[in-house]
């Protein structure tokens, strides 16, 4: 008589272990891609909260190259992945000049593979929780980033934006406000 040893998977078995590995993936993908799914619907107002939970010393941020398309995580310097596409198209960024005028900004370029690459938008979050501070304008809304942990504020108008973001606000305008 003559025994016979099994040593490969029937086809049953083979469906149970897809099955399994279907079903955590799904559940994985789902939590990694929940965040940045909601960023993008709640639009920019909410971008902080990719960031939310990240452990960094320095700096976190998001940067985005090539016209908006494509958009990484960086931590301390330290391109950590890749993110999902933020933008449908190209926002546009301002900031007060040194003369109070309101003025394009125009963000250092960051090197892919020892080419620049151009960069339009970055968001970056500091330690003490204070962010990036400029007014974007993007699908026909205006958002105003203060940096001194503000929540992004939404208007409709670049002249509501540039009075809400007024950098004179925040300056002393004499001696007596110093109060040393």
């Amino acid at each position: 008589m003559k025994i016979v040893s099994k040593s490969s998977f029937t086809l049953f078995e083979l469906l149970i272990v897809i099955l399994i590995i279907s079903i955590i993936y799904g559940i994985f993908i789902e939590k990694l891609g929940s965040k940045e799914r909601q960023v993008r619907q709640k639009g920019l107002e909410s971008i902080g909260e990719l960031l939310e939970g990240i452990d960094f010393n320095e700096s976190a941020k998001i940067i985005c190259t090539q016209k908006c398309k494509k958009c990484f995580l960086y931590v301390d310097d330290k391109k950590l992945a890749d993110l999902p596409e933020l933008f449908d198209k190209e926002p546009r960024l301002y900031d007060f000049d040194i003369h109070g005028i309101l003025a394009p900004i125009k963000f250092v370029p960051v090197f892919e593979e020892n080419t620049p690459q151009d960069v339009c938008f970055q968001y970056t979050l500091y330690p003490n929780g204070s962010h990036s501070s400029y007014i974007v304008e993007y699908d026909g809304k205006f958002y105003v980033f203060r940096a001194y942990m503000d929540p992004v504020k939404r208007v409709d108008t670049i002249a509501e934006a540039q009075k809400l973001y007024d950098p004179s606000q925040w300056t002393p305008t004499d001696s007596s406000e110093y109060n040393f």
